[in-house]
């Protein structure tokens, strides 16, 4: 059943500057993605976990994350809202479901993300600073915060000039690897996993398909492009554009290097148990100094990451607030524009405080595979909706509309149950008390203040032409 507030909804007001460009989103979106995040300080945790099958994996997470990019580039350009998935989430599937990926997609990954990236540079940055990762990890977080807050064009002119950097660490990084292999490509395709004596096994099915996960991480932040969305020039035709040339850049940026690692690494046990293999195999393929320039490098790749999550995630805070989704004095505060850049200042505020406080409690593994299985629970929720708004609302005006509908949304579901039904206990026990708390606080509280608390209005479109919102109960 739909509801509409009395007569026609209002639409949110136009608070957020709009000047992006579609690049300028992209940029954006592909520092968001952190490609050097996936290929250096997530890849790691697959070189343990599926060993020489780490480069599978990451091909096998591309076809999740292509099928997922179908959906997002549908549902955006019909719902082109800053808070990204929750806000068509809850118009299609309900507000109750709507609110768990509020509180996935906000407070809990707003923390967990950035604080990865972070943490992650800071082990590249102690080659030549004997600091401990997790103050520097919390340092950084802080830092891209306080640049966040001028402005999002500003971050994205930044983003753009560091994307350069990033994207040519990758390149140099495969192609040195790609001139120093070691073993045959074939390798790559019958993968397996080495203890720490050395001795090699076959990697399971069920490890890859929990490794999937892991994979889904590195390429997550594609659909970032919905999240600028009101801040988008064009953005109803914009946004599918920037989620595929986002995925595009993250795939490629992740499997490539990866892939030569492997074939690169003078011993496959080393790669696959030492406590940093990219500084292993740098050193391997080309000495100590190598080793310092390329991790420079990647750390500066990495502030990158950092510093476009942060308006990344202080976005969807700040549609909670303008939803009214906490008590009001919260949802004020967090909805708050700054005058002059037109940035929501205490959502970034809070964005940074909340991951270096992360940072200091936790490590990259923990943190990426409570991710991980976080990510599978939304990506079941967003592929949901797929399936449901072209049955609920066929006559939706769709910007653009996926090939091969419900193949995409389907094969998104499947392989998404499939990788939670491989996680460990403890990261579905994550996974599961975060919706547990959101289902929770929703029955308790917002539902009985529905007429006043959590409101779907229409999007702020620049011609609005379709001002209708429906919510499903």
């Amino acid at each position: 059943m739909s509801d509409t507030q009395s007569g026609s909804p209002r639409a949110y007001k136009q608070e957020l500057k709009r000047d992006l460009s579609l690049w300028e989103n992209t940029s954006l979106v592909v520092s968001a993605t952190t490609p050097a995040t996936g290929a250096f300080i997530i890849a790691p945790v697959l070189f343990g976990l599926n060993g020489t099958g780490a480069a599978m994996t990451f091909c096998i997470a591309a076809v999740l994350g292509l099928s997922l990019a179908y959906c997002w580039a549908e549902l955006g350009s019909a719902y082109p809202i800053a808070g990204g998935d929750y806000t068509f989430i809850a118009r299609i599937l309900g507000r109750a479901p709507g609110f768990v990926s509020m509180f996935i997609t906000g407070p809990v990954q707003a923390v967990l993300i950035p604080a990865v990236v972070a943490l992650g540079m800071a082990e590249y940055l102690r080659v030549i600073v004997d600091v401990d990762a997790n103050v520097l990890g919390a340092v950084i977080i802080i830092g891209g915060a306080v640049i966040a807050l001028f402005g999002v064009r500003l971050n994205a002119i930044a983003v753009t000039v560091l994307l350069v950097v990033e994207i040519l660490a990758v390149v140099l990084v495969a192609a040195f690897g790609f001139i120093n292999v070691q073993r045959p490509i074939t390798t790559l395709l019958h993968p397996e996993v080495m203890d720490a004596q050395g001795i090699a096994s076959p990697l399971t099915l069920s490890a890859l398909i929990a490794g999937i996960a892991v994979g889904s991480f590195a390429y997550n932040g594609f659909q970032g492009a919905l999240i600028f969305s009101e801040e988008t020039v064009g953005a109803r035709r914009n946004v599918a554009r920037a989620v595929f040339i986002a995925l595009g850049v993250a795939v490629a940026c992740e499997v490539f290097p990866v892939a030569a690692a492997t074939l690169a690494a003078p011993s496959l046990s080393e790669l696959s148990n030492s406590a940093n293999p990219w500084q292993y195999v740098l050193t391997a393929i080309g000495g100590d100094t190598f080793n310092t320039v390329i991790s420079l490098g990647i750390a500066v790749a990495v502030l990158n990451a950092v510093i476009a999550l942060m308006p990344y995630y202080a976005r969807i805070l700040y549609s909670t607030g303008r939803d009214v989704a906490w008590p009001v004095p919260i949802s004020r505060a967090l909805a708050v524009v700054h005058s002059k850049y037109g940035t929501p200042w205490l959502a970034t505020i809070l964005v940074g405080i909340g991951g270096a406080v992360m940072i200091l409690l936790s490590d990259v593994a923990t943190l990426t595979t409570w991710t991980g299985a976080l990510l599978a629970v939304e990506f079941i929720l967003v592929a949901a909706s797929a399936l449901v708004s072209r049955l609920r609302n066929p006559g939706l005006e769709r910007p653009y509309r996926m090939p091969l509908w419900p193949l995409w949304p389907i094969v998104a579901i499947v392989m998404s149950i499939a990788v939670l039904s491989q996680q460990v206990r403890a990261d579905l026990i994550v996974a599961g008390a975060c919706v547990l708390i959101a289902l929770t606080y929703y029955v308790l509280y917002l539902r009985p203040r529905s007429e006043t608390h959590f409101l779907m209005l229409a999007p702020p479109d620049e011609d609005l032409r379709d001002s209708t919102v429906e919510v499903a109960r």
